[in-house]
């Protein structure tokens, strides 16, 4: 039996939820662990930055050795394992799923994820309190970054066409856990079709554990 694959790093992590999705797509064996070589290691150690020199997740722990960050993990998975396929041959598609991951990946997150919804789980207020001054101040960029992704799935299914692809994987724990945190303020709702996507995407096999 082949041994699963090891991600290290949080199973609440967008991004390491990203790399979950991918293996449950190509129908890999994989473990999400703070395991290293067999040895425990916290985040933020001297542990953590021998495998990802920002101390970032997630990595991807093989036997030739770690690999980091998750567009080089999806590439890794993708041309080391077969599978479903995360990515098109041609050129120009492969250059747009490299392109929407990247919007998905660095200004997405960064107007969603990393403005908003880190303040809820790691709050940064006196006495350890949501900053909500903060948090409103960057919601016209939740609008915007939701409004982006909204408009490129207008007219067609998924972001780069009429095929889920590693683009998706990045943006879908994104949408999916704002939508959630937007009881009473459905951000979210106001895009019917990026409503019906992540709606969608709920109930597919490959998602609906990770997601819950």
């Amino acid at each position: 039996m082949t041994a699963p694959i090891k991600i290290y790093g949080p199973s609440f992590s967008t991004f390491v939820r990203s790399v979950m999705m991918a293996c449950e797509l190509k129908g890999l064996a994989y473990e999400v662990t703070t395991e290293v070589n067999g040895e425990e290691v916290g985040f933020h150690t001297a542990g953590h930055k021998a495998i990802h020199p920002f101390t970032k997740f997630p990595v991807l722990l093989t036997d030739q050795g770690p690999i980091a960050e998750t567009v080089a993990i999806l590439h890794y998975l993708e041309n080391a394992y077969g599978g479903t396929p995360l990515y098109p041959t041609d050129a120009f598609a492969q250059a747009q799923v490299e392109q929407w991951s990247g919007i998905s990946g660095i200004y997405v997150d960064f107007k969603i994820v990393r403005k908003v919804l880190l303040e809820f789980i790691f709050p940064q207020g006196e006495d350890g309190s949501v900053r909500m001054d903060k948090v409103e101040a960057a919601l016209p960029g939740v609008e915007h970054g939701l409004a982006v992704v909204a408009d490129q799935l207008a007219e067609q299914p998924y972001l780069c066409g009429n095929e889920i692809t590693a683009a998706d994987l990045i943006l879908i724990p994104i949408i999916d856990y704002i939508e959630k945190a937007e009881v009473g303020n459905p951000r979210v709702a106001k895009h019917a079709n990026l409503l019906a996507y992540i709606e969608k995407i709920r109930a597919e096999a490959f998602a609906k554990d990770i997601l819950g």
